[in-house]
């Protein structure tokens, strides 16, 4: 089968963009007809993702409103998606992991019979409603999807369980890997500036040899009271150590923002919160610090692969490799829990473990850009000039 239309890369988040754009530079060196698509389900957190690869999406779909919820967005997504897919024709769609966007760009392909590749595909927690909605999404894109790229070896033998063809499953590591040794390199070699309030942060902190640890909390699932248990016992803790300093990046969502002033969590002057940090500046801080607490999946994966153990603050996770690894803990949103395994991490330093590889070794994107061109019999060519397609808003 030789594809002769473009490959769609579409992305709405960014943890998608973070995880998808490294692929979709991937593709364009290979000379692979490839245009982006941008939903903007996540609108200024997803531009930064953009400047900092320098790329620019081929479409804008501009879809995100104050205060927009699930049917809002899956109905807008699929109404601005269609016209893109008819515009373009492409012949395969690709998508990331489990958001709103990524299930609707799948469903909307299916509706359309357009071929669909997942990456980041096979992650479960068998708990449909944990994480909320990101374990219904990833499930249903996995009945939708014709190739799955699944990061590890755990998650391909979840997608077999599930009776998924062999022959469309194939193990490749994760995307985020090699975004974050790009990232990595870049800081190292002094090619990329970090926010200077943060830099001159962290160094006069260690210069005072304090203990430096990075907070994110943000899953829907918490706003029922877990977060705001998350920031009481972050604060009990931020409060007894004088020589700790909790670099705290603020999600802008109204729920957190209410468990935050609930919490009386900024009081603490062993708190350091920002707004929610760029990329670059993220990286630069897991580099930094001793241990992590978060919900995030990506920081998760980031902060293990930098060999810092990662407390999880959930219940139930689908990254399994992390905590059979060793270098995470499950420690939900119990208050004692949380309170006891930070504690713990500040006594016992041997807790810091060296890079693991168990999520990907930076290669992820060259195998799926090879499985791609194998699959697809892939001749390479440039007729993207046709589309004339280049920043549109639909």
């Amino acid at each position: 089968m030789n594809i002769k239309s473009p490959i769609l890369v579409v992305i709405g988040t960014r943890a998608e963009a973070i995880k998808l754009i490294p692929l979709y530079i991937a593709l364009k060196k290979e000379n692979i007809e490839c245009l982006l698509c941008a939903t903007f389900q996540h609108s200024d957190l997803l531009q930064q993702v953009f400047d900092i690869f320098n790329v620019n999406p081929d479409f804008n779909l501009n879809v995100m409103i104050k205060n927009q919820d699930l049917f809002y967005l899956q109905n807008t997504i699929l109404e601005r998606l269609k016209n893109v897919y008819e515009k373009v024709k492409p012949k395969l769609v690709l998508v990331h992991g489990d958001t709103t966007t990524t299930m609707s760009a799948a469903l909307g392909a299916f509706y359309l019979h357009i071929p669909v590749g997942h990456v980041e595909a096979g992650l479960r927690t068998g708990n449909i409603r944990s994480p909320f909605p990101e374990e219904m999404n990833r499930k249903l894109v996995g009945q939708i999807a014709d190739f799955h790229f699944a990061p590890t070896a755990f998650s391909t033998a979840n997608l077999l369980a599930e009776g998924v063809s062999r022959e469309k499953v194939f193990c490749t590591g994760n995307t985020v890997v090699d975004s974050l040794f790009w990232m990595r390199n870049r800081i190292n070699s002094g090619k990329i500036e970090i926010d200077k309030d943060l830099k001159y942060k962290v160094l006069q902190s260690k210069k005072q040899n304090k203990k430096l640890i990075l907070l994110t909390a943000h899953r829907r699932e918490s706003f029922d009271g877990g977060l705001l248990r998350i920031f009481r016992s972050v604060k009990k803790f931020a409060d007894k150590y004088d020589d700790v300093l909790i670099f705290y990046p603020m999600h802008p969502n109204p729920n957190v923002l209410k468990a935050v002033k609930e919490s009386k969590i900024l009081e603490s002057k062993n708190i350091f919160a920002t707004k929610s940090l760029l990329y670059k500046d993220l990286i630069y801080l897991l580099l930094n610090v001793d241990y992590v607490a978060t919900d995030s999946g990506g920081i998760q994966e980031e902060a293990v692969s930098l060999g810092r153990h990662v407390l999880v603050l959930r219940d139930i996770t689908e990254r399994w490799e992390g905590v059979w690894d060793g270098s995470e803990q499950l420690v939900g949103t119990n208050e004692n829990l949380i309170l006891s395994s930070l504690e713990k991490c500040y006594h016992f330093p041997y807790l810091q473990k060296k890079e693991s590889f168990v999520y990907g070794d930076g290669n992820s994107c060259k195998r799926i850009v090879s499985i791609i061109k194998t699959k697809f019999d892939l001749k390479t060519n440039n007729n993207l000039e046709n589309f004339e397609i280049k920043n549109i808003n639909i």
